[in-house]
């Protein structure tokens, strides 16, 4: 049976004792009564004044400064005489110390330096105390939108991220190669092999920075920079004259501010150093770049405006004599991906009339995707220019074939090898096939997700695909089969979301959306990492892209990616998905998925918990909510599972389904607000909307008096709930007139406390600490924290609450050791972006993300305020000092923050889908100068043959760790030396054969013989190693 514990009682109005707060930001609720002392007695130098609201007029900064007397600036020789002296003149400060910050939060937020991701370590201790901490090399990422390069060989594969090109091979799908940019080159926009060199690749960034690599040896050979943003790049050969070899010409689509676009060329022309000449600048932003692989003819596609610029001949020797005529044309369709196929004339199919122009020896097809789904041919597109120059509708008379299959926009297009297919994909998981003489397709459906791109290789015989989850695979063109696959971290990016929001908005008819800022509504990410191996990340991701701009994707499945390898390792549903139906209603509505929005794992790693949700269609429900009589609702089907790991299976088997697990009379099925997971074994607990907290923990099946079992002998267990804790009773028949949308749940360290942050009815803010084995309330506090719990944590007796502030609380002295606000009157909070606590207890810290932007004037509206760009910003905190260790300005959003317990660093994913490892540099210091000592010890007794201590520590040295690893060189060297005279001076003294193996165990001598047998044997041995 289900115990119901009565509504809780109304809070104690005792006060909290906050030790110096002076100047401090408090809540007049957090202040309404006198303080008492609690805990530890202050001496009179540390009287506190009454806490009244003040205007903050220093900065976060300053603020830490000036309460934690500590120097977050890189520490120089002048400023730690001061602080020594200034630390003997004024004693020892109090730890529990209140802050309060706001502004950008610079004190716990330290600008990022040049060529890093994240900011710059600084520590709160002396340096020598303790390591600092810092940020790992980023993994992970989205795979960027370039098409795939396959080599010429096509032996290897490349694709390319935000700021790595990564070469794979197509035998074993592993990374062989990783190229990477600097950061101050922002991101990689374009990728082209050199048709002179095979094995050399033009890169073009962001910044306006073009590359020139082998990316066979990983070198980069040459790097010069453009005086404009570059989009795109296309790579020609051209005459460098008699004495000269052909040689590259890299043609770059630049921003020239605007809103113009400027296409140049770039060449060595003989010289050592790349020239430059601007041969068209458009008026518009462009799109797509195409160029002939010999630089006589140059596409240039600007939504529905087509720009085709011809030359005789590409003469590099003198390069500002190079003169292209540029012919215009208006498009019928809105162009969404090209491609061009060079061919002889005689090879010509769209016309039996002979070519009018001589400019080209070779001429070029082009073959156009739209919005609307179709795609269009243009068979010579330059000899049908020239021919219809004149016509005043040229753009509709040049089309001579066009295919129409897709729904939605033709995401990619290209021209099979022989120019009899053409192969498209979409957002409908499905690769078409077209052959153009028959008009037959065919078709390869039910992929896992939308088509973004589709590369045919040089001898035709492979097509890379790259997907919209974050995953490419290269196929067989015979077969269609997968040759090779590689998988990344499943998430939506929020620079492609940006993009591609940019890209529809800024459109000809609408150039003012465009200039307006894109927001992105980012959530936290439903993700944990596996208790036992804690280098595997497990995460709610979803299939596909969102349906709409203001809407985020739907997660239905659970990826299990490896952090330390950057490698997938398994996928699985964990709702209802579409994959193998089509993702439209019969009237046109789009089909959603459900949406994980909590997991949770045990400390065992048998069990794990998901809550999924699904909103009903609006136009379906509309019938039971008439406007005229009432407002629409928002009907919800939430469901909390419960899955158990299959070993043999190596999958997560579904145990127990809840429909609804939190109710209520008139709404019906409400949100569950957090789920948590119990240290001490098998219990999840969950808090709704219904302001009720269920404790949820397994039984054993039964059938006829008999447990249940699999097939692999496990007893069956269901989950139910056995405790109901009511946190407030609402009217019988009335709906609540607050709705908390927001609650946080937490265990303590060994899960015999549960702790409840609450919004009521009436807004006062509340903290149960109840008694999970009987459902009992224990106590409660009222008015401990500002605005909507993000996150609650203990750390021993500490209580961690992150809402607009930052409260710690001592849970045992009922003392306030900590207030830190998160914004003053210089900063304000974003709503769009997540506020994320993670607890360590491993390392006895706790690091808070979130976001802040900057007012820009005090009379504009809070909403002219918000479209401010927002700064990510991250801090980790030391429990016993209070301090902060580490602070970072992070360069996107940060959507999950996960402790590593088992190493004491936290794991961090950006909204960019990149993987950030944070911790102190202890561990990677003390590991070379554990394994040496260890081994020098074994030498030393002679027993690294028994435990087989060397090749332990010898494998776990991790690549490059530390300063450390290149000292510990010299001493695997010895231990070798050690070990190879150890075993020639072993086979002279025996082995412990001799010594146990004797006969029957009755003829053994004593133990003290034994003993002493294997005493000399081993001293043996480490004589001979120590000669």
């Amino acid at each position: 049976m289900t115990s119901k514990s009565p509504p809780a009682r109304i809070a104690d109005k005792r006060p909290l004792a906050v030790d110096d707060t002076k100047g401090q930001k408090i809540s007049p609720e957090q202040n309404r009564t006198k303080r008492r002392k609690i805990g530890r007695d202050t001496t009179t130098s540390e009287k506190t004044d009454s806490l009244k609201p003040t205007k903050q007029d220093s900065t976060p900064a300053e603020a830490l400064e000036q309460k934690n007397n500590v120097d977050q600036k890189a520490p120089t020789k002048e400023s730690r005489r001061k602080e020594k002296r200034g630390r003997k003149e004024k004693g020892s400060q109090p730890a529990d110390t209140a802050v309060t910050a706001g502004d950008d939060v610079s004190t716990t937020i330290s600008k990022r330096q040049k060529g890093k991701s994240s900011g710059e370590v600084q520590s709160s201790d002396k340096p020598g105390k303790s390591a600092q901490w810092s940020v790992s090399r980023t993994v992970g990422g989205r795979f960027s939108d370039i098409d795939t390069i396959i080599t010429p060989d096509e032996k290897h594969f490349i694709l390319f991220s935000n700021t790595f090109a990564r070469v794979y091979s197509v035998a074993t799908s592993s990374i062989i190669r990783t190229l990477e940019i600097q950061q101050e080159m922002q991101r990689i926009t374009a990728c082209k092999i050199s048709p002179a060199n095979a094995e050399h690749l033009y890169m073009s960034t962001l910044s306006g920075a073009i590359l020139k690599w082998d990316w066979v040896s990983g070198e980069r050979i040459e790097t010069w920079n453009t005086s404009h943003k570059t989009s795109a790049i296309g790579i020609c050969t051209g005459s460098g004259g008699k004495d000269f070899p052909d040689e590259d010409v890299v043609v770059s689509m630049s921003d020239a501010g605007s809103g113009k676009t400027e296409i140049a060329l770039h060449a060595k022309g003989g010289s050592d150093s790349w020239n430059t000449r601007v041969i068209r600048e458009i008026s518009t932003t462009a799109n797509e770049l195409k160029v002939s692989s010999d630089g006589r003819v140059i596409i240039v596609i600007a939504s529905d405006q087509l720009f085709v610029g011809y030359t005789a001949k590409l003469r590099l020797e003198a390069l500002d004599s190079i003169k292209y005529t540029w012919l215009e044309v208006t498009l019928p369709v809105s162009v969404t991906c090209s491609d061009i196929r060079e061919r002889s004339p005689s090879d010509q199919v769209s016309s039996s009339k002979p070519s009018t122009s001589s400019t080209t020896s070779r001429v070029v097809d082009l073959v156009l995707g739209d919005k609307s789904g179709a795609i269009l041919i243009y068979h010579d597109i330059l000899n049908s220019l020239l021919r219809i120059e004149n016509k005043s509708d040229a753009g509709t008379s040049l089309v001579t074939h066009r295919l129409h299959w897709h729904r939605n926009a033709v995401k990619t297009a290209k021209w099979s090898q022989d120019g009899n297919y053409i192969i498209s994909g979409g957002s409908e998981t499905v690769i078409v096939q077209y052959q153009l003489d028959t008009g037959r397709k065919q078709f390869l459906p039910h992929l896992s997700s939308h088509i973004c791109s589709v590369v045919v290789s040089p001898t035709g015989k492979f097509y890379a695909v790259r997907l919209a989850d974050n995953s490419a695979m290269v196929l067989s063109t015979s077969e269609l089969r997968p040759i090779a696959s590689v998988s990344g971290l499943q998430l939506p990016s929020e620079v492609d979301d940006n993009i591609e929001r940019k890209s529809s908005l800024g459109t000809k008819k609408d150039k003012s959306s465009a200039s307006k800022p894109v927001e992105t509504n980012l959530t936290r990410l439903p993700a944990v990492l596996h208790p036992i191996q804690s280098e595997h990340l497990l995460a709610a991701v979803s299939s596909s892209p969102a349906r709409s701009h203001d809407s985020s994707p739907s997660a239905s499945s659970l990826q299990t990616f490896d952090v330390l390898t950057n490698q997938h390792i398994s996928r699985q549903a964990l709702a209802r998905t579409n994959a193998t139906v089509i993702k439209t209603g019969p009237q046109g509505t789009d089909l959603t998925t459900p949406d994980v929005k909590y997991l949770g794992i045990t400390s065992d790693g048998e069990w794990l918990s998901t809550v999924d949700e699904w909103l009903q269609y609006p136009q379906d429900v509309s019938v039971l909510y008439p406007t005229s009589i009432t407002p629409r609702k928002e009907k919800r089907e939430i469901f909390l599972k419960f899955w158990r790991w299959n070993e043999s299976a190596k999958e997560w088997e579904l145990s127990t389904r809840i429909d609804a697990p939190h109710f209520n009379a008139l709404r019906g099925s409400v949100r569950v607000l957090d789920l948590a997971a119990s240290p001490a074994g098998p219990a999840f607990v969950t808090v709704g909307e219904d302001a009720v907290v269920r404790i949820w923990s397994p039984n054993t099946r039964y059938r006829s008096g008999q447990t249940i079992k699999d097939n692999q002998n496990q007893t069956l267990q269901t989950w139910r709930s056995i405790h109901s804790i009511a946190l407030e009773k609402f009217a019988e028949g009335l709906e609540p007139t607050v709705s908390s949308k927001a609650a946080s749940l937490t265990f303590s360290d060994d899960g015999s406390v549960l702790a409840v942050c609450w919004t009521d009815q009436s807004g006062t803010r509340l903290v149960y600490l109840i008694n999970p084995k009987t459902g009992e309330i224990c106590h409660a506090r009222d008015n401990l924290y500002l605005g909507i719990p993000h996150g609650v944590g203990f750390l021993d007796r500490y209580m961690v609450i992150l809402s607009d502030q930052l409260v710690v609380w001592d849970t045992v002295t009922d003392n306030v050791k900590l207030i830190m606000l998160m914004e003053d009157d210089s900063t304000c909070s974003t709503e769009s972006q997540p506020k994320i606590l993670a607890m360590n207890r491993k390392s006895q810290t706790f690091a808070i993300s979130f976001a802040r932007i900057k007012r820009k004037s005090a009379v504009k509206s809070h909403k002219e305020q918000q479209q401010g760009k927002p700064r990510h910003q991250l801090a980790v905190f030391d429990m016993k000092s209070l301090r902060p260790v580490f602070q970072a300005t992070l360069d996107y959003a940060c959507r999950a923050l996960l402790p590593d317990l088992r190493t004491g660093e936290y794991i961090l994913i950006d909204a960019a889908a990149q993987i950030q490892r944070i911790g102190s540099g202890d561990w990677k210091q003390l590991v070379p100068q554990i394994a040496a000592d260890a081994s020098s010890s074994l030498i030393q007794t002679g027993l690294e043959n028994i435990f087989g201590a060397y090749g332990p520590l010898e494998r776990a040295l991790p690549a490059g760790a530390g300063a450390g690893a290149g000292a510990s060189i010299p001493i695997t060297r010895q231990i070798d030396h050690g070990q190879g005279a150890a075993k020639a001076n072993v086979d002279e003294a025996g082995n412990l054969t001799d010594i146990f193996d004797v006969g029957p165990s009755f003829v053994l001598p004593g133990v003290d013989t034994l003993f002493e047998d294997v005493v000399k044997h081993f001293s043996a041995n480490a004589n001979a190693v120590t000669v």
